[in-house]
């Protein structure tokens, strides 16, 4: 179970409404044209953290190639969103560590995709689409 202090804690660290801390390019290593935010929910004994990856994607022809598994474009969407959530958690215990002393502890439960197109043209092979990674996990000290 998460004090209040440490929710406190945890939320300076995820905030990104505000300052160059926002774009996490920095802080968090996001490449640009990727974004990775979070946010703290649950209930009291149950806390979970959700991170959210989105990035946009220009597809050069079929929009199978997003949803395809075995496409090298999806492979490596999959790859480097699972990488960059993964930096995104190591960064923000080692930021809490170093702000707290305290350790936090996260264990992945859920991560699921999705892509969404964004434009759609008959007369053009290029598209556009969102590429979304939302990936929960469970927190404790």
């Amino acid at each position: 179970m998460l004090s209040s202090q440490d929710v406190n804690a945890i939320g300076q660290l995820i905030d990104t409404t505000f300052g160059y801390s926002s774009t996490g390019e920095k802080t968090y290593q996001v490449p640009a044209g990727r974004s990775i935010t979070s946010k703290l929910t649950g209930e009291p004994g149950k806390e979970q953290l959700v991170v959210k990856f989105v990035t946009v994607v220009t597809i050069g022809g079929s929009e199978r190639a997003l949803i395809d598994a075995a496409s090298p474009q999806k492979r490596e969407l999959d790859r480097e969103s699972i990488k960059l959530c993964g930096a995104y958690i190591d960064n923000l215990r080692k930021a809490f560590k170093d702000g707290t002393g305290k350790s936090l502890k996260t264990k992945q439960t859920n991560s699921v995709e999705s892509v969404e197109l964004l434009n759609y043209s008959n007369y053009s092979p290029v598209r556009q689409a969102y590429y979304r990674r939302n990936t929960v996990y469970d927190v404790s000290i």
